[in-house]
């Protein structure tokens, strides 16, 4: 059985992998649009800024996922210690 705290430890965890989840996939999908958009079927091959932009779009993409993951790891944390604080104030009453 998980007490509180480890409930709300896991939910948070939860809701920072989705989170992060689907801005990687919203991401990736807009990043399909426009490598699809430099794409030309009559095109020998892709400049290599395009390549370059690529790289930095997708770096760019982790980046911000892991920002939208430890943000919402960071509101849980807070969320744990206050819960901490209040079952701390129950018990002494």
């Amino acid at each position: 059985m998980l007490s509180g705290e480890q409930k709300i430890r896991r939910g948070f965890h939860w809701v920072a992998v989705i989170l992060a989840a689907l801005l990687l996939a919203f991401g990736l999908v807009l990043i399909t649009f426009d490598v699809r958009d430099l794409w030309h079927p009559d095109a020998e091959d892709i400049p290599p800024t395009s390549v370059g932009d690529l790289f930095l779009g997708v770096l760019g993409l982790v980046i911000a996922c892991g920002t939208v993951w430890a943000a919402a790891r960071a509101l849980g944390w807070i969320v744990v210690r206050l819960y901490r604080r209040y079952e701390n104030q129950q018990q002494a009453d």
